[in-house]
């Protein structure tokens, strides 16, 4: 058995390597409050799935979203992350699924409460890959889940107790 790489997957090895750059791109894009830089691996008519639901359509919502966020509530965060796998659909059409988490400004590691996934849709024109579709969702434990499932199932006003209780907490723990 011939164990040399064939073309094709000398071809693959060179795409998935740049395919998986992108994810990095944006981590150290995300790190240096980069908004510009972050969402450069982007087509110009790209979607993107913040991870609560927000959809940014094409480069200059993405840019305004991200600047906002990077200017205020992820000012000096650090991100982590690491590719999953990519999976090539056809040679120029592949998705990749990737994970990160990162830590606020005041935090000394990353919080649970921030680990997200993403599933990225990419292609190939001109030579280059590119993001076409960007989807951000945050990971959560099945207790998390029941727990706030279970917040939910309280009436309006346990609800606000509970909300008042951890501000109050959070507040005192600073």
């Amino acid at each position: 058995m011939n164990s040399k790489p064939t073309q094709s997957q000398r071809s693959d090895s060179a795409d998935e390597k740049a395919i998986r750059a992108i994810h990095y791109r944006m981590i150290d894009a995300w790190n240096a409050g980069d908004a510009a830089g972050f969402i450069a691996p982007f087509r110009d008519d790209a979607d993107f799935v913040a991870f609560e639901g927000t959809h940014l359509k094409g480069l200059e919502q993405m840019l305004q979203f991200h600047q906002r966020i990077f200017d205020t509530v992820v000012k000096g965060s650090r991100m982590e992350g690491e590719v999953i796998f990519v999976r090539f659909l056809s040679p120029g059409v592949a998705v990749m699924h990737s994970r990160v988490k990162y830590a606020l400004r005041d935090q000394t590691s990353a919080s649970r409460a921030r680990d997200s996934m993403q599933f990225t849709v990419v292609s190939k024109g001109d030579g280059e890959w590119r993001a076409e579709a960007l989807m951000n969702a945050r990971r959560i434990t099945m207790e998390d889940q029941e727990f706030l499932d279970g917040i939910d199932l309280l009436p309006v006003y346990a609800q606000q107790e509970v909300h008042n209780l951890a501000a109050s907490l959070k507040e005192r723990h600073r």
